[in-house]
């Protein structure tokens, strides 16, 4: 029996300022070109499940072009009748009941079983003579939700094999928080070895946490965390023995090169460095960022960026990320491309001092994402 682990595809998702030659975010396409090498794999290796779990959109209101690129993409396993098991993710869960969940859309597809409604299900399949069950917990609306669903997890001992899927941190691992709204937090119990496998979404690394559980990581790199990270799905064999294979997919070059320390260096030799990182990492169609650690202000300053963006033609994207040294004592960091807006207004609201600093987050993100998407007329 063969079953495809994929989790955090992020359509929708979008970054950096270039566009296509349609004239579409180039990050946002670079996603979509994932997830359907994901499907591709699936139309033509014919598994017996695809499991997905969990933020399959980026955001809770994903626009018109996410949405149809999902469709059309599902539509494909729907055709080839390969059963698709998606559960909601922190990502795409609206935080309040009433606001509606677009996994509503895939509920009259055949062979799509979105899991969405705050709660544990199960879902039972008969696959060559062998039962299998699916249990999944969706992102729920509370801690406690999500909790309360957790103990009501049990083995179905009529079956031939139990999966779990679950989208979420595993607890006393710092790595794995994603330091994100409405993340949630799975207890190390929770991934009982009763289970055949545990299919885990939320963390973008691929990860073996022991020998039932892993995380398949995202399909795409997203921030400079994931810079240098394979990235895919997972294939799984279900027998006497299981076996895992991790099956990497083409995704556009993210380079976060090794840092710069610049105290004892002369401005001149700090662009030189600079210069000869740029020439190494070949910038045409990747994704970089340079660091320059402990640099004098004064010597920041003085260095000519007209060149550095010159060198850097032809890149999706490019960052000098400084940590600036000023009358003796390190500073925050200066990036030479200033952040997104909404990295920005996180940062400024983590150093204040006020009351109900997650609600304000929320709400300040979501004006944001409004304006960017009106912005980019989306």
């Amino acid at each position: 029996m063969k079953i495809l682990h994929v989790a955090d595809t992020h359509l929708g998702f979008s970054a950096y300022r270039k566009l296509t030659e349609d004239g579409m975010n180039q990050r946002e396409i670079d996603v979509y070109d994932a997830f359907k090498q994901c499907v591709d794999y699936a139309v033509k290796s014919k598994p017996d499940l695809m499991l997905h779990a969990g933020d399959l959109f980026d955001s809770v209101r994903p626009t018109n072009r996410a949405i149809t690129v999902a469709i059309q993409q599902i539509l494909r396993l729907s055709k080839e009748k390969i059963p698709f098991v998606v559960i909601s993710g922190n990502h795409e869960t609206p935080k309040l009941k009433e606001t509606g969940n677009i996994f509503n859309i895939f509920e009259h597809l055949d062979h799509v079983y979105p899991i969405y409604n705050n709660c544990y299900e199960t879902i039972p399949f008969e696959i060559d003579n062998k039962k299998i069950t699916i249990h999944a917990i969706p992102q729920c609306q509370t801690k406690k939700d999500f909790n309360d669903n957790l103990e009501k997890v049990k083995i179905d001992s009529s079956s031939d094999f139990n999966i779990f899927m679950v989208h979420g941190a595993v607890t006393g691992i710092k790595e794995f928080k994603m330091n994100e709204f409405n993340e949630l937090f799975i207890p190390t119990n929770a991934l009982s070895n009763d289970f055949d496998y545990v299919a885990l979404g939320h963390y973008h690394k691929y990860t073996k946490l022991q020998e039932n559980a892993f995380y398949s990581g995202s399909a795409e790199s997203l921030t400079f965390s994931d810079a240098g990270d394979k990235k895919g799905f997972i294939e799984l064999e279900l027998d006497k023995k299981i076996k895992h294979d991790f099956i990497e997919i083409s995704t556009r070059p993210m380079i976060d090169a090794s840092p710069i320390d610049c105290p004892n260096l002369t401005i001149e030799e700090i662009v030189r460095n600079i210069k000869e990182t740029i020439r190494k990492i070949e910038p045409k169609d990747k994704i970089f960022r340079i660091r320059l650690e402990n640099i004098p202000s004064h010597i920041y300053r003085g260095i000519d960026f007209n060149q550095i963006r010159e060198l850097s033609k032809g890149a999706v994207h490019f960052e000098i990320k400084s940590d600036v040294i000023k009358e003796g004592e390190l500073r925050m960091s200066e990036n030479y491309k200033i952040e997104s807006i909404a990295s920005e207004f996180e940062k400024y609201l983590k150093k204040q001092k006020i009351p109900d600093k997650e609600v304000l987050l929320k709400l300040g993100l979501d004006y944001i994402q409004r304006v960017e998407s009106k912005d980019e007329g989306k």
